[in-house]
């Protein structure tokens, strides 16, 4: 919590067909960084993002003001799969891979523990929660306040400003 998170636009994007850049999200004053580690089945979690359909939904209701970043950080022999299994997967969100581990390298502090690979972050990158909503009513609860309260202070909470 708190900490700044390094975000990088050399991320390739997929699917390919569209014309998103990292910065397109970037811009947003309140953004969620969703990661899926080199340890995680990648194509598994490929397969499973239909599951975030309504978080989606909510996020692209507030579009200019908030964004969610989805993130692979594939092992090197892994990232054939990831991608075929992304193309097939027919996504209409787009999803960002680092190819080269830089968000691990330029974030030390990242948390082992995978359900912690979900972020809530402030307009200046920093951390405001952890933890993913998705299977978690109460603290998708809690990100919805939180993202209105941030939205309506310029993309900070009110504690923030000082």
């Amino acid at each position: 919590m708190g900490q700044q998170i390094t975000l990088f636009a050399e991320w390739s994007v997929i699917p390919r067909d569209t014309d998103t850049l990292l910065n397109d999200f970037m811009g947003t004053p309140v953004k969620m960084i969703v990661w899926y580690d080199s340890l995680s089945c990648a194509s598994c979690q490929v397969n499973r993002m239909y599951e975030w359909t309504d978080i989606v939904a909510y996020a692209d209701s507030f579009a200019q003001w908030f964004s969610i970043i989805y993130l692979f950080t594939p092992k090197k022999e892994d990232l054939g799969r990831v991608n075929m299994a992304l193309n097939v997967d027919n996504l209409d969100y787009p999803i960002f891979i680092d190819q080269n581990g830089s968000f691990v390298k330029q974030n030390s502090n990242l948390p082992k523990n995978r359900q912690l690979h979900s972020f809530l972050l402030d307009k200046n990158n920093r951390v405001v929660l952890v933890g993913s909503p998705l299977y978690n009513p109460s603290l998708w609860e809690l990100y919805m306040r939180t993202i209105q309260k941030m939205i309506d202070n310029d993309g900070v909470l009110p504690e923030q400003h000082q």
